[in-house]
């Protein structure tokens, strides 16, 4: 897996190599496929909340994990928190979610084998201690910050995705369109579930707002889990409340397969989209698109 990161917007990066050159003037062409990531990404304070801290929090990262069978595997990490408390506490809620999660993970991933059948546990575990460490900053502080969390790690072909609140994650994939993976963890979203309000409500209902599970509330919060093979063609979407409370998913999808074809571009058309409906939120927005490279190792020495 190789990823390609392409954003004008801050996001933390670690840079690692991806594939390891030996040497000597010998091409050896492993005629092996694999995946290329490209990543874009942007974020907005919106335009009601343009004079208070942008609550939400994007970042991406990769680098290389030890194998014991085969060379070292290319990981990539991406994830969304929106964090609530009101005057920068979900600011500091949804910085200290995702520096709490990287640590978590990339310790781990960087540091010692593990199994693929590992990394989905690894996940939650880390959501689970990124809870930990927001809930008890708010006992120290005796503050009631929260964030949601979107977290989604990508091994070879398949994305393993830990979730907790009402950020997202899509996939596009071209034979079958736009669809939600992740579930909203809002009372709105459990009225329709329930058959109580129709899907519609979830964009206008007054109390579409309200949240039931986050991190920071308590010490212990269950994790929502999936896992997605990817193949190429597919297209990965990670945003949050922002972006599809002001945008329907038909407009995703269309600005997702507009002759842009660069995540970049998509990930800030996307933003424009969020203003233009009227961009009452914070807005982040994550776009990784799929492909399929052969990979060709000139050994050099």
């Amino acid at each position: 897996m190789l990823i390609q990161q392409e954003n004008n917007s801050p996001i933390a990066s670690y840079h690692a190599p991806l594939q390891t050159l030996a040497s000597a003037d010998e091409v050896v062409d492993t005629r092996q496929p694999a995946l290329v990531l490209q990543v874009g990404s942007a974020l907005d304070p919106g335009l009601e909340r343009r004079q208070r801290p942008n609550e939400d929090t994007l970042f991406v990262t990769h680098g290389v994990m030890p194998s014991a069978s085969t060379s070292p595997k290319p990981f990539a990490l991406l994830m969304v928190a929106d964090g609530m408390g009101g005057q920068g506490h979900g600011q500091e809620a949804s910085q200290l979610a995702v520096g709490s999660l990287v640590e978590y993970i990339c310790g781990s991933l960087c540091s010692k084998r593990v199994t693929r059948e590992a990394l989905l546990p690894l996940l939650i575990e880390g959501v689970k201690y990124a809870n930990r460490v927001v809930q008890q900053r708010n006992q120290e502080r005796r503050t009631e910050m929260g964030t949601t969390m979107t977290a989604t790690l990508v091994v070879d072909t398949t994305a393993y995705v830990a979730h907790v609140g009402d950020s997202r994650l899509y996939l596009y994939r071209p034979a079958k369109g736009l669809s939600q993976i992740t579930q909203d963890h809002s009372l709105v979203a459990a009225l329709v579930a329930a058959g109580v309000n129709q899907p519609e409500d979830i964009y206008t209902h007054p109390m579409r707002n309200l949240i039931y599970r986050f991190l920071g509330e308590k010490s212990t919060v269950e994790v929502d889990t999936s896992t997605v093979s990817l193949a190429a063609g597919d297209i990965l979407l990670l945003c949050s409340d922002g972006l599809w409370e002001m945008v329907r998913d038909r407009q995703i999808a269309a600005i997702l397969t507009s002759p842009l074809q660069d995540p970049s571009r998509e990930a800030h058309a996307l933003v424009q989209a969020a203003l233009a409906g009227g961009g009452a939120d914070n807005v982040s927005v994550i776009v990784v698109q799929v492909s399929k490279q052969e990979h060709l190792l000139k050994r050099e020495g």
